[in-house]
């Protein structure tokens, strides 16, 4: 085939696997249902998706939201939690059985550590001549656009320079400049994940740091869909005594499918062995700095926030919310034992209350809850009253005013007083407020835009969703939010984003440009639409950015998404998106799916298809539409829409459960199309470049075997290729439409992206790629070679691309061996060369046995661009009795290169007589070397005499099993002259001479 996908076996060193863990526990713990829905359709602990689906459902509708937002009181205002909602729904769709709505009993970290366990080590991770590099996205004009979210902040203890940062799935960061530049250092950890970050008062010395995995507030799949389903769940808490350069697990460990969370990790201030954690399973605590942890409180679940008594850190105060009363747990003694303290809280909630201390004065303790009343204790935690006084006013919404009714707090919720003044507080939840007289009253700080009518009190705009506020010292705030890091060092008047340099984006879709191979699109969960071009990002447009695509044939023309299908368009190269073009289809805008498909027609690029409940058509770019087909999918809405890229007529569309087509565009009623699996999700179609009626679908859930499936008659009947994917949600497919002798796809999955390769069974490639969901893959294809490029949207790591190999450098005609004696003959031929710099001869053995520890052995050097066939040979001289393996590693001038394995095993046998070698070199000053053959075992002895007869070295004196060896000598304490050296074995004797010349 034109492009080179030749692999070799390697033995696959892995012992981590990707950011996202999908958590088993469909309770209403993950999803807050209101109380109402929950009574009036029974739900419960075992409900299925279907039920719970239905029921939201008619509960959005009954408050007529439209697109998450309804009227209230004559104000347009975003239901609270239907955002939520939506991303819990179209998260799991895909991974649910879809004929009962049963939620899965597996989950993606177990099922990939499963596979990797099964597999051999011969199908270990190929190795190409490239590897995935970062894109981004890396820089943004912060405010309402910013990067993505940050979990928690951790402080060094004498350097305000160095400050570490968690994200949910994009990993723990670290900055020793302030902000200015960041570096991961978990990128390749079984979970990206980070809730927590405990820095101990020597760290300086002893470089250690400590992390609680996972994501507290809801989940890394929050904005996949995955709602407050806590859905990467901890493994633990991991240690590291190499400043994070490493990482290892410590006593506090969970099993992959343990569904717990770590919401709190405190490090005792004055003692470093000491460490406290609240879990979803209860209070731990450790005393020998994490190797054994032990369960401290009476109760066992929903402990959120922990503080210490900043004056005494035998004093500590962590909160729990598991409905009615609402308590704060106190201990007097370090964590031994806890009591329940109570707070007058009336309307009692199951996810999130945060707590607030002060060193100003030690004795106040500050609680807020999802009710948004401030509750203050001014006796250490014994007893709580609520102090603010405007209860009427929303501090959990979108309005600076608190005039709506909108909140999102059992996502986003956090709490702080400051260090230097007890008095003040601030509130962090969709916007930031202040207090400055004791949580009495308060003031919006923030708002998570400029505009009106949101922000009437013109306060600074900083990105919406807060998770965390900390004080590094008496003046300087960091908060961390759904768009980056920010500090302020004045109170909150101003606020500095220090997000640039973070790539913890969280991509559901990309769109790349087919004219410029330096453009690329990206919608981000809660970050907007973004630009990339020519290494530079833009900040495009905002919200969730949803699909995007770029104009095949003119970059004049991008489309950017917001939820449920609200396409925008772009006639100035994306500088803006003025104009909702959806708006335009007839009836107004329609009601899509959470991520909605469109696609441009290959024949004309003014021509579109959008699939909502059924497919419309604009031919004018949005201007005006026409119905496309029936309405396809009454119940639900289509999730794929999928153009023939060599018949524009022909067109499959598809929800999570059915699937249609059409050969006429649309003109007359589309046909159903019979599927291969009806128990899991379509979440991806993709047309064969050359062939209409060739294409392959891809599936969510967790049925091993069901992944891809191929059709080469238009849907009439399928042919299962999974063979070789782990058993794990199949995002995305794409067709290399180079390729023209087979079919070349490349799929990406909740752990990373595979290849398939004309007939073989799929293989990892994800070289270079941190571990990570990859939501799409594009191709730019260019005119040369390595000009062919692949792009990975990826959740929590942002952008990713590998140059894919575009030409055959090196066209191999042969490679063969043969064997004299001990000698390993290698001869191989090309029949053409571009650009060939050589070869490097590769061999693997481990004491005579196969292994896939290759060694370099030499080089032959190659001969540049030719047309003509170029013989090669290279000898391995001398080799024990064993069994080798030898691979050709073409080089570059470039510094590409690419493997060519031997297809036949070496095996060197024993030899037919026995043989003393002449030394070499000879003569020789000061080593040389002695080779001899034994064709059967037994007693060997190697001597070395002068001209004398006096012996002067025993070389060998033991039992030998038949083979070939080698003995160098160092002759470095004889003087020079003429030896000889004597072996006997069996009944064998030879005599040879050799010369030292100093």
């Amino acid at each position: 085939m034109k492009k080179i996908y030749k692999y070799f076996t390697v033995l696959m060193l892995i012992a981590v696997l990707f950011s996202v863990i999908i958590n088993l526990n469909t309770s209403s713990a993950q999803l807050i249902i209101p109380d109402e829905v929950k009574s009036r359709n029974n739900l419960n602990d075992n409900s299925t998706f279907f039920e719970i689906k239905r029921a939201m459902n008619e509960y959005w509708d009954s408050k007529n939201v439209k697109g998450g937002k309804f009227m209230d009181n004559g104000k347009l205002t975003k239901a609270a939690g239907w955002k939520i909602y939506k991303r819990w729904e179209y998260y799991w769709e895909q991974r649910v059985d879809q004929l009962t709505g049963e939620f899965p009993k597996t989950n993606s970290i177990y099922e990939y550590e499963k596979y990797l366990k099964n597999r051999n080590a011969e199908e270990g991770d190929n190795d190409y001549m490239t590897s995935w590099t970062n894109l981004g996205t890396n820089t943004s004009e912060g405010g309402y656009a910013g990067l993505g979210r940050i979990n928690c902040v951790a402080f060094h203890p004498s350097d305000d320079n160095t400050i570490w940062i968690g994200s949910p799935s994009g990993g723990i960061w670290k900055t020793t400049n302030g902000g200015t530049n960041w570096n991961i250092l978990n990128d390749n950890e079984q979970v990206l994940g980070v809730s927590d970050i405990a820095i101990p008062f020597d760290y300086s010395t002893s470089n250690t740091l400590y992390i609680a995995t996972g994501d507290r507030d809801g989940g890394s799949s929050w904005t996949l869909g995955g709602g407050q389903g806590n859905d990467n769940n901890s493994v633990g808490v991991l240690k590291s005594t190499d400043g994070g350069v490493t990482w290892n697990t410590t006593g506090l460990t969970y099993s992959t499918s343990g569904k717990r969370l770590i919401h709190r990790l405190l490090i005792h201030p004055t003692n470093s062995s000491i460490l406290l954690a609240s879990t979803s399973q209860g209070i731990y605590k450790s005393t020998d700095a994490g190797a054994t942890w032990t369960l401290k409180s009476i109760s066992s679940s929903r402990f959120k926030d922990m503080q210490f008594n900043p004056a005494d850190p035998s004093i500590i105060y962590c909160g729990r919310v598991a409905g009615n009363p609402t308590y704060v747990y106190k201990s007097t003694n370090t964590g031994e034992t806890w009591v329940s303290k109570t707070v007058p809280v009336t309307v009692h909630y199951a996810s999130q209350i945060r707590l607030a201390v002060s060193a100003d004065n030690p004795a106040v303790v500050y609680v807020v809850c999802q009710d948004g009343q401030i509750y203050k204790s001014v006796n250490s935690g014994e007893t709580y009253t609520q102090v603010n006084t405007n209860a009427g006013v929303n501090m959990l919404g979108y309005y600076t005013d608190g005039s709506d009714a909108g909140s999102q707090a059992s996502y986003d919720l956090t709490l702080v007083a400051s260090p230097s003044d007890a008095n003040t507080v601030f509130l962090g939840s969709v916007t930031t407020w202040k207090s400055i007289d004791g949580g009495v009253t308060w003031t919006a700080n923030t708002n998570w835009t400029s505009g009106l009518p949101y922000n009437i009190s013109g306060v600074p705009e900083v990105h919406a969703d807060k998770h965390i506020l900390a004080y590094q010292n008496s003046t300087t705030l960091f908060e961390g939010n759904d768009g980056g890091i920010y500090k302020t060092v004045n109170g909150g008047s101003n606020w500095t984003d220090l997000s640039n340099g973070l790539v913890i984006s969280q991509v559901y879709r990309i769109g790349v440009s087919q004219t410029n191979s330096s453009i690329v699109m990206t919608g981000l969960q809660d970050n907007g639409s973004k630009l990339f071009n020519t290494g530079v990002w833009s900040d495009v447009k905002g919200g969730d950015g949803m699909e995007c695509i770029v104009d095949y044939f003119n970059t004049t023309y991008m489309y950017a998404t917001y939820v449920e299908g609200q396409i925008s368009r772009s006639v100035n190269n994306g500088i803006s998106f003025p104009t909702n073009i959806s708006a335009n289809i007839p009836g107004g805008q329609p009601t899509g799916a959470w991520v909605t498909p469109y696609v441009i027609s290959p024949s004309n690029n003014s021509t579109l298809f959008a699939g909502y409940d059924k497919v419309w058509k604009t031919t004018n770019r949005g201007d005006n539409w026409t119905s496309a087909s029936q309405v396809l999918s009454s119940v639900d809405l289509l999730r794929s829409v999928a153009i023939a890229p060599s018949n524009s007529n022909i067109l499959y569309a598809a929800d999570p459960a059915n699937m249609w087509k059409t050969t006429d565009g649309g003109a007359t009623d589309w046909t159903p199309v019979s599927l291969p699996v009806t128990s899991n999700s379509i979440t991806y179609i993709a047309v064969k470049n050359s062939d209409p009626n060739t294409l392959w679908i891809t599936y969510g859930g967790y049925t091993a075997g069901e992944k891809v499936y191929e059709s080469t008659d238009g849907g009439a009947t399928w042919t299962n290729v999974s063979a070789g994917l782990p058993n794990l949600p199949v995002m995305c497919v794409v067709y290399d439409k180079t390729i023209t002798d087979v079919n070349l796809l490349f799929v990406g999955t909740d752990a990373g992206v595979y290849m398939k390769d004309g007939p073989l069974n799929w293989a990892s490639y994800s070289t270079g790629l941190p571990n990570v969901v990859v939501n799409e893959l594009e191709i730019y294809y260019g005119n040369g070679i390595f000009e062919d490029i692949l792009r990975a949207g990826t959740y929590g790591r942002g952008l990713w691309e590998r140059t894919l190999e575009s030409a055959l450098p090196v066209e191999l005609a042969s490679f063969n061996s043969s064997l004299r004696g001990n000698d390993v003959i290698l001869n191989w031929s090309t029949a053409s060369e571009i650009n060939n710099s050589g070869f490097d001869i590769e061999r693997s053995t481990v004491n005579g046995q196969l292994s896939n520890d290759w060694v370099k052995i030499g080089n032959v050097t190659g001969n540049g661009t030719t047309n003509s066939q170029i013989n090669y040979s290279f000898t391995d001289r001398n080799l024990a009795t064993g069994n080798y393996n030898y691979r050709l590693r073409q080089i570059d001038f470039n510094g590409n290169f690419e493997y060519f394995n031997l297809s036949n095993e070496v095996n060197v046998g024993i030899p037919v007589k026995f043989e003393l070698s002449q030394n070499y070199p000879n003569p020789f000053n000061p080593s040389t070397t002695i080779n001899y053959d034994i064709p059967k075992d037994g007693k060997v002895s190697l001597r070395l005499f002068d001209m004398s007869g006096k012996e002067v070295a025993t070389l060998v004196n033991e039992v030998k099993t038949a083979g070939y060896y080698s003995v160098t000598f160092n002759a470095a304490n004889l003087s020079s002259g003429v030896y000889f050296y004597s072996i006997t074995a069996n009944n064998f004797t030879a005599i040879k001479k050799m010369m030292l010349i100093k």
